[in-house]
């Protein structure tokens, strides 16, 4: 079954005042023990790691992570080590739950020795591939969640019911069926009741590293937190929906595949993959010919009344 395209007019903030440094490390090793499966990041003096300042742009993360929960649904325990393995190498190390240790080591007399230690010996970058996965449900639920809140409180009604059928798992009540069955007057208690269901992001004061001044920022720990914090500037109105390239992007789910991409003009509907773009046409050329099939129908139709 195709799915249907979301967010067709919606931006994503942005996350660019996060600037916490992250690392993409060259190699994780795994083990099972018990039934649980592990990737542990592993330090090379060689080829040590890529050291970045913030995440990816809201837009960008939030699909990633998304993505990936929709690839990773009905994948077997070791193809997902696979591929939670090669996210992690071809983006970032997904948790920092130590604070900024990579801002300390700088202080080091020997750097190198400090991350053998931290990453070989303690293994502080190290996470449990269930707890990815469930972590990426959750904020994949909280992203449709909160898509389907937005579009009732702009009383879109079919739009919201989209969303709302993607929640897993399904909440006992229907809160689309909810809503239309409300007085207009009552329905703003129902957003209010949703939306303190939804986990909070905290905020944390810090030094800012370039200037020394002290300045509030986003306290996250890892990826899921900044996608979060993305998707809750994106709900927020009044935030300001702030694109890191500076410019404006929107966040859509193929109608093709239902993979998430960023959208670069107000119509688009189709990712760029070759093979959606093959069906866009595919289907173009099929409404062209209904609707002259359908002209010419209509031609005969008033030959004949006149």
């Amino acid at each position: 079954m195709e799915p249907e395209a979301f967010l067709k007019d919606y931006e994503i903030g942005g996350i660019g005042e996060i600037r916490h440094k992250t690392l993409r490390f060259a190699s994780y090793r795994t083990e099972v023990k018990d039934g649980v499966a592990s990737l542990y990041a592993e330090y090379d003096r060689e080829a040590p790691f890529m050291q970045f300042t913030g995440y990816p742009s809201g837009q960008a993360l939030l699909a990633e992570l998304c993505n990936l929960h929709l690839g990773l649904r009905e994948l077997t325990l070791p193809e997902r080590l696979l591929v939670v393995e090669r996210w992690c190498l071809t983006h970032i190390h997904p948790y920092y739950r130590y604070g900024d240790i990579v801002r300390e080591a700088g202080y080091q007399t020997d750097p190198e020795e400090y991350w053998d230690v931290a990453v070989n010996m303690i293994e502080l970058y190290s996470f449990s591939v269930e707890e990815f996965c469930d972590d990426l449900r959750r904020l994949y639920h909280d992203a449709m969640l909160v898509f389907a809140l937005r579009f009732l409180a702009e009383d879109n009604v079919a739009e919201a019911r989209r969303c709302w059928d993607r929640l897993q798992p399904r909440p006992k009540e229907d809160l689309v069926k909810v809503w239309q069955a409300r007085e207009p007057a009552l329905r703003p208690l129902l957003l209010d009741r949703a939306l303190e269901a939804l986990p909070p992001v905290a905020m944390t004061l810090e030094r800012d590293e370039a200037t020394g001044a002290l300045c509030l920022q986003p306290a996250v720990s890892s990826v899921f937190d900044a996608a979060r914090f993305a998707l809750y500037r994106f709900a927020a109105v009044n935030a300001g929906a702030l694109s890191d390239y500076g410019g404006k992007t929107s966040l859509a789910f193929c109608t093709a595949c239902g993979r998430a991409f960023v959208k670069r003009g107000n119509r688009q509907k189709y990712c760029a993959d070759p093979v959606c773009q093959s069906i866009r046409n595919q289907r173009k050329s099929r409404e062209y010919y209904y609707r002259e099939k359908e002209k010419a129908l209509q031609r005969e139709i008033e030959e004949l009344l006149e």
